[in-house]
């Protein structure tokens, strides 16, 4: 039925479908309190001289490109992954013994893996002697140990720890060039009964952020901008090879 009123205050979910990696469908990205799409054009005038108070004679304003921005507040492994154009893997739990570190008084030792601070570690010179003392030569710390500079453990002193690792994400940054994406938003609107709008947007390319904060008072975003390409694969009359929007 025609509305005569054609308010929009929007919500909804957004989706994504890898084009170019391990299709697994479209899955939720999470929380997205912003989704706009942008028309960009390359606008040649032409000025008018053939009267004095000049103007336009004819303009025409060709598309160069279509764009689309998104700010995403669910800062999962796998959307950080796109915003830093890396990878994102599963790290499993495992048993690390005698991984070898160089220890200074007062430094951080960061471990390889994250460790499970509920296990036990044990903390030894090279070669598995002398043994450590957890709060006299060292504290846990969540990405390691911190070296007491109380302690027995002197400047570049070799040693080896042995732990449970947590099993964690690990993105990679900047392993990749870019994945495609089909985007497809499921969205309703609260101003007219929360009829549905659907955007389908054919093929997205993501920039790299240009920003991923770490340390907030606030909850964390993330900004993603892209391109919106053209899909040579529509080629039926009448459909357009960018996106679609249908709305009730």
């Amino acid at each position: 039925m025609a509305n005569s009123v054609y308010s929009y205050l929007g919500a909804g979910q957004v989706f994504l479908q890898n084009r170019t990696g391990t299709d697994k469908g479209l899955l939720p990205i999470g929380e997205v309190s912003e989704l706009e799409i942008s028309v960009d054009t390359d606008k040649k005038e032409l000025p008018s001289s053939s009267q004095t108070g000049g103007g336009l004679a004819d303009s025409v304003a060709r598309i160069s490109g279509v764009t689309m921005t998104m700010n995403v507040n669910s800062l999962s492994p796998e959307n950080i992954a796109i915003a830093l154009r890396g990878d994102a893997s599963l790290i499993a739990s495992a048993t690390v013994t005698d991984e070898a570190h160089t220890a200074y008084p007062g430094a951080l030792v960061k471990f390889n893996k994250v460790p499970d601070l509920s296990e036990t570690i044990t903390v030894t010179g090279d070669g598995g002697t002398p043994t450590y003392v957890a709060d006299t030569d060292y504290t846990l710390s969540p990405a390691g140990i911190r070296i007491l500079t109380a302690g027995s453990i002197s400047a570049s002193t070799d040693i080896e720890v042995s732990y449970v690792s947590k099993a964690h994400n690990a993105v990679e940054m900047l392993t990749n060039s870019g994945d495609e994406y089909r985007l497809v938003f499921e969205g309703l609107n609260e101003a007219s009964s929360d009829d549905p709008v659907l955007v389908t947007m054919h093929r997205c390319k993501f920039e790299p952020t240009s920003g991923l904060g770490f340390i907030s008072d606030d909850f964390g975003s993330l900004s993603l901008a892209g391109d919106v390409l053209k899909d040579p694969s529509i080629t039926a009359a009448g459909l357009s090879k960018f996106a679609k929007v249908e709305m009730v």
